[in-house]
């Protein structure tokens, strides 16, 4: 038998999983990790309208994925969760390439 426990992890766990599971908030997440980001840079970084960008942060922040912060009319991102950390550090070892080679796949792809 699951115990209760287990199974809310469980669910926890897929929603990261979805969550992260789009390219579109890797990128978001991978460009993040080297520090804060306006909103207007990620646009012109991932190549995506506006819309599209806030639909994706608005999925990071509701797992507490990202932080905002405003500077008047300006939004900036930042990153500081350890389970996106833990993500990367297995993705980067699971797929063999260094941190400055998924950094430099993800500007190419943008």
């Amino acid at each position: 038998m699951v115990s209760i426990n287990l199974l809310m992890r469980a669910d926890e766990a897929a929603d990261f999983l979805t969550v992260v599971g789009s390219p579109h908030r890797l990128l978001i997440l991978l460009h993040l990790r080297s520090g804060e980001v306006s909103v207007n840079a990620l646009v012109d970084i991932l190549q995506i309208p506006q819309p599209l960008l806030s639909m994706h942060l608005r999925k990071l922040r509701g797992l507490r994925l990202v932080q905002t912060r405003r500077d008047s009319q300006r939004i900036y991102y930042s990153c500081n969760s350890s389970k996106v950390w833990a993500l990367f550090s297995f993705l980067d070892k699971f797929y063999g390439e260094s941190e400055g080679e998924m950094r430099s796949a993800a500007a190419a792809a943008s």
